[in-house]
């Protein structure tokens, strides 16, 4: 077999090559700490490597979503937290301003600083986060929700209904929502207990000389509950003051047997009005005309509840009609400030749920991440030790290489001759 000199130039240039070709390709990888440079290295372990990676780049992007949704709804929380501060020291001069040792002067005072707190939480309800958007808008998080017309009347304006908060996805099967409309936490307040409620009723309110107030209205059976309107009115019979329950066209109310079911009952003060699962309590001395409307709780803001009362405290004591409507107006603000309260305590319950729920995800994404990043890790990081050890021996096999391609390329054959 004849073997040009070309042919082993070639050889030994070949060889320095791939020698310095391997001793690169384990330089980069310790200059990069991978094994996996590219994927024809390892193809099955670069495909799990890019999987381990999109769910580790997912598992990051549900940990943010967490640690942006998190510190708005703990200002969500706290300003519910101011919110119940402010309704419970209202709470407190309504129940002062009903005693009897006040006087015109100082509910005056208390109807001020109830406008004062009144103040507070329309600006609770249009408070804004750090990036701008009113925590209280849902979805319109740009435009303020509260506003306020010439008379002093608070409009929602921010988004209502179904997506009107957004949502943001903390893992690949659960959502959050971040935050609450302003129309759940301050508007749509259930009156009273959220079954029923009664009001003077009447054109023209409480007759001249009444003292007639109404102490409360609950349900003594709700299997008997109905949703219509009844009225409750005063005539004077045989001079004792007695009721009859009308319906909303002035009619007697009848039974099955075509009875009537109250009708020109002797009035007891405190005695309790039952009728259709429903009980009303009323005090005071009512006059003939006077009527009491009793029908199916709605829903009133906090604003209106405080509105009223403010206005009945301003009104003062000076007449038996004042007097009366002040405590009828104080058991229905009591009552309805309740439910407030109750509704901002329900609120920030769902709050803190939320919250709990996402302290849980974030450990489960903790671990998660770790598992993930072991397992990548595994497949795809360099053993320092071999490649350092690989390394060396490819450095001695180049330098091989180069002395022999050194000393072959002297020969000659004079140097035989």
């Amino acid at each position: 077999m004849r073997i040009s000199t070309t042919q082993i130039f070639q050889t030994g240039i070949d060889q320095i090559q791939r020698n310095q070709s391997e001793m690169n390709r384990t330089s980069l990888q310790l200059g990069s700490g991978e094994r996996i440079l590219r994927p024809s290295d390892d193809p099955s372990g670069a495909t799990q490597t890019n999987q381990f990676e999109r769910i580790i780049s997912a598992t990051e992007q549900y940990q943010r979503n967490i640690d942006n949704a998190q510190p708005r709804l703990k200002q969500q929380e706290s300003l519910l937290q101011s919110g119940t501060d402010a309704l419970q020291r209202a709470r407190e001069l309504v129940v002062a301003g009903n005693n009897d040792s006040q006087t015109d002067e100082t509910r005056r005072y208390q109807a001020n600083e109830l406008r004062q707190l009144r103040d507070e939480l329309f600006e609770i309800a249009n408070t804004r986060d750090p990036n701008g958007e009113y925590i209280f808008a849902g979805t319109n998080s740009l435009e303020q929700p509260f506003k306020q017309d010439g008379e002093g009347t608070v409009r929602y304006e921010g988004a209502e209904g179904t997506g009107s908060v957004r949502e943001v996805e903390i893992s690949p099967t659960r959502t959050v929502p971040v935050g609450d409309t302003g129309a759940d936490v301050f508007m749509k307040i259930p009156e009273n207990d959220g079954r029923v409620t009664a009001e003077i009723g009447g054109e023209n309110g409480l007759g001249d000389g009444s003292s007639l107030v109404i102490d409360k209205a609950e349900v003594y059976d709700v299997r008997e509950l109905d949703g219509n309107d009844y009225t409750i009115r005063f005539e004077e019979v045989g001079g004792e003051m007695t009721y009859s329950l009308r319906d909303v066209d002035g009619d007697l109310v009848l039974d099955e047997d075509d009875e009537p079911v109250l009708s020109e009952e002797a009035f007891v003060p405190g005695e309790s009005i039952d009728f259709f699962g429903r009980s009303v309590t009323i005090s005071g001395d009512p006059v003939e005309g006077d009527e009491v409307l009793s029908r199916p709780a709605g829903n009133k803001d906090i604003f209106s509840t405080l509105d009223d009362i403010i206005a009945a405290l301003e009104d003062g004591t000076g007449t038996r009609e004042n007097r009366a409507n002040l405590a009828t107006a104080t058991n229905t603000a009591l009552a309805d400030m309740d439910a407030a309260l109750e509704n901002f305590n329900e609120v920030r319950a769902d709050l803190g749920s939320r919250l709990k729920t996402m302290d849980d995800q974030t450990e489960l994404n903790e671990d998660r991440l770790l598992d993930l990043e072991t397992a990548a890790s595994d497949i795809r990081d360099l053993d320092y030790a071999e490649a350092i050890s690989r390394f060396n021996q490819q450095q001695v096999a180049l330098q091989a290489a180069q002395q022999t391609y050194s000393e072959t390329s002297r020969l000659s054959l004079f140097d035989f001759i």
